[in-house]
């Protein structure tokens, strides 16, 4: 069974200290599908304020990782680029605090919307994204390669190109944050 331990969750930037945690996660989240250390250093450069991390105390004064996030600015909005949150930590609160965090910072960039894509069958980050204001705009056949695990508190959300025709279903979310 699960039970809900009572946290502290900081939210801060990534710095690039948080890289080697940052591929763990990744790599347990991912396996396969993880994204190259290239890639969350390009973010890095792109978007540093929308490049967060999460953590907790460890018990001894120092935060262990506990999870990512990272979102881009796009022509309409803002983008969920990926988030992972650790298993340990999942149904903890951690991928709430994130997109909590992302969203503070999208609006006072004067962003309306954001949107991300999530695996249909991924059914726990569909129930975070719903309880969290994000409604289902598109459905994308073959979106993600077979057996990626896409964009949920377990992973990213470009985890393929599904371009092989034999893809699994993406669904396309999308947010208000209003004004």
């Amino acid at each position: 069974p699960r039970y809900n331990r009572c946290i502290e969750i900081i939210i801060r930037r990534f710095e690039t200290r948080d890289l080697p945690g940052i591929l763990r996660l990744e790599r347990e989240s991912f396996e396969r599908d993880a994204w190259a250390r290239a890639t969350f250093l390009e973010y890095e450069a792109a978007v540093p304020g929308f490049f967060l991390v999460a953590s907790v105390a460890d018990g001894s004064g120092g935060e262990k990782l506990a999870g990512y996030s990272i979102a881009s600015l796009t022509r309409h909005g803002a983008e969920i680029d990926s988030l992972a949150v650790r298993p340990r930590y999942r149904q903890e609160g951690v991928a709430t605090a994130l997109l909590t965090a992302t969203f503070r910072k999208l609006r006072r960039r004067g962003v309306e919307s954001v949107s991300l894509m999530v695996r249909r069958e991924n059914e726990s980050a569909i129930r975070l994204y719903r309880k969290l204001g994000f409604v289902r705009t598109a459905t994308v056949q073959n979106y993600y390669d077979k057996g990626a695990l896409g964009n949920s508190t377990a992973g990213s959300g470009t985890a393929g190109s599904g371009t092989s025709g034999n893809g699994a279903v993406g669904w396309r979310m999308r947010k208000n944050l209003g004004s």
